[in-house]
């Protein structure tokens, strides 16, 4: 079996989402990010492909773990990535890179940004991406990638009182 097949097929009992962008670069000239690919979606999240919010979208809430990631090349210029909640800058969340000297030309860095919200039904995030001063730098196709995981903590749950909750077999 193809392994694109498996991750289409799959289907993770706890909420996560997987996305990437193939399509090509994006700038960062104050934008929010989007992407072109859903790898692995459990029905917890609401994506459509190239739109920029990402929803939560069941009647529970939770700490989601959000893992960004791109590539970026520019002849020099900072770039800088933050996480939105509902339309507004969460803070702590800001993550900056510079994509080379001025003058230098094809240079590339990586721009990581790690987080953990709580997040409840009708939530959305984004990611938003521009760049302070000098030169602007862009993505590089096939390398920005979003990861959103749920954080399972034990005898804890928002949606049932606190009580330990199994289902399908899995502690959440």
């Amino acid at each position: 079996m193809r392994y694109r097949a498996f991750l289409k097929e799959i289907k993770p009992a706890i909420p996560y989402l997987f996305v990437y962008d193939a399509g090509g670069s994006q700038s960062f000239t104050g934008v929010f990010l989007t992407w072109d690919n859903v790898e692995i979606k459990t029905s917890h999240f609401k994506y459509k492909v190239d739109t920029n919010r990402i929803y939560m979208n069941t009647n529970s809430s939770g700490l989601i773990k959000v893992s960004f990631e791109t590539s970026l090349t520019g002849s020099g210029g900072e770039g800088r990535v933050q996480l939105y909640k509902n339309g507004s800058a969460v803070d702590g969340s800001i993550s900056h890179v510079y994509a080379g000297a001025i003058g230098q030309t094809d240079y590339k860095n990586i721009i990581v940004l790690n987080y953990t919200i709580y997040l409840e039904k009708g939530d959305y995030i984004q990611i938003y991406a521009d760049t302070p001063a000098g030169n602007v730098p862009s993505t590089i196709a096939n390398s920005s990638r979003l990861k959103l995981e749920f954080l399972p903590m034990q005898g804890w749950d928002n949606s049932t009182g606190g009580r330990t909750d199994y289902k399908g077999g899995v502690l959440r």
